[in-house]
Order: structure tokens, then C-alpha cells, then sequence
């Protein structure tokens, strides 16, 4: 069962995201909010594994609240929704501590999946910004020692795809895969995927 805490200022959007998601059997709303501060009150009685959050709202805004759980060290996923779309925008979300984002014009279907491989791997970016991540991470700086094939499995990584389904894409085993993960892990310092993801953000990568 995931558990979810819906956060937005706009009464109406709050209950048309119940209505959407109150049916799915392996979806639990556990509360909403209407404002930063609420959403803050409420973990202070139980954590979401999943947090649907506004980035526009009244007294702290979403990148504020996302400050706020990284400084706190919650431990959340948390699903940006909003209605821009344009490249400095989502990579301020990142940048800020969010693990997905979603505009807020998506469809059902779309946003069942985008919860799912939130809770699931971690992370979850629509194919229009993985491209966009894509497109950045093929300008990767030499630098980094990161080679041509780390390279490739790391732009399989921010798309989004298991271990499994990246040594089919590759012709590798999943062994050789999860080496290739663990040495490009390595190299930069990070613990583990969803790191990998946030860090090619922040540097440009994506």
C-alpha cells in the first residue's frame, strides 16, 4: 500500500486528485493540505511514502517545504505538481530536494504510473524531461572519467529503467550492468540511483 499526502491550495484540484485516486487498491490517502505549514503539522504525526506537492502555495511555497524535509531529514518521496514546464524551472525542483515532477494537466493513467515508479525506484520524470536530461547528459564533461558505455547506462538510469531492462537494451548481463552502476557510483561519490539522477541535475548534466 502506498500512502499519500496530497498538498495544494486549491480546494477543488485537492478533492479532483481524491476522486482520481480514491479507487486505487494500492493507493491510501492519508491526509491533504492546503498550505506549506499544514503539510508540516501533519508529519508530525505520520510520514507519507509519497507527498503530492504544489510548488505555488500561501505562507511557505513548495520549494521552501522541500528545504524544509531535507533539512529536517524526512524520509519522502515527493512528486512536484505544476503547471510549468520549462527546463530552469524543473531543474530548480530537483535541485530543491523533489524526486519527480508532473504537470497539472496530466491524465489519470500518467499520474497512477508516476506514483507507482516514485514509490518503486525512487525517481520519476515524464519522457519529455527525461529527453530533456538525455539531450544534457549527452554533453557529459569528459572530465569526469565517466566512459562512453558508464555513459550510456547512466542516461538509461535518469530514463528511468530497472537494471534488468537496461542490459536488454545493452546486450549485457545484469551483472556487468550493476558493475557498470557501482563504478559510475563510485567515481562520483554517490550512494546510490536516485543520487545519480539529482547530481547530473545539479551539475548541468541534465
Amino acid at each position: 500500500m502506498i500512502n499519500l499526502l496530497i498538498a495544494d491550495d486549491h480546494r477543488m484540484f485537492r478533492e479532483g486528485l481524491i476522486s482520481l485516486l480514491k479507487e486505487e487498491k494500492d493507493i491510501h490517502i492519508m491526509g491533504e493540505a492546503s498550505t506549506g505549514k499544514e503539510i508540516l503539522e501533519l508529519l508530525d504525526d505520520r510520514l507519507p511514502d509519497i507527498l503530492l506537492l504544489d510548488i505555488e502555495m500561501p505562507d511557505m511555497d513548495g520549494f521552501e517545504v522541500l528545504r524544509t524535509l531535507k533539512k529536517r531529514g524526512f524520509n519522502i518521496k515527493v512528486l512536484a505538481l505544476t503547471m510549468h514546464k520549462t527546463a530552469e524551472f524543473i531543474k530548480n525542483i530537483i535541485k530543491a530536494g523533489a524526486d519527480g515532477y508532473l504537470q497539472k494537466d496530466t491524465g489519470k493513467e500518467t499520474l497512477i504510473q508516476a506514483i507507482a515508479q516514485l514509490h518503486e525506484k525512487g525517481s520519476y520524470y515524464t519522457p519529455e524531461v527525461a529527453t530533456l536530461m538525455l539531450d544534457d547528459l549527452r554533453g557529459l564533461n569528459q572530465n569526469s572519467n565517466i566512459s562512453p558505455r558508464e555513459k550510456e547506462v547512466v542516461q538509461l538510469i535518469v530514463a528511468g529503467n530497472t537494471t534488468k531492462e537496461i542490459a536488454e537494451k545493452l546486450f549485457l548481463s545484469k551483472h556487468t550492468i550493476e558493475s557498470h552502476r557501482q563504478n559510475i557510483l563510485s567515481k562520483l561519490h554517490l550512494k546510490n540511483s536516485a543520487e545519480l539522477v539529482r547530481y547530473a541535475i545539479q551539475k548541468g548534466w541534465a
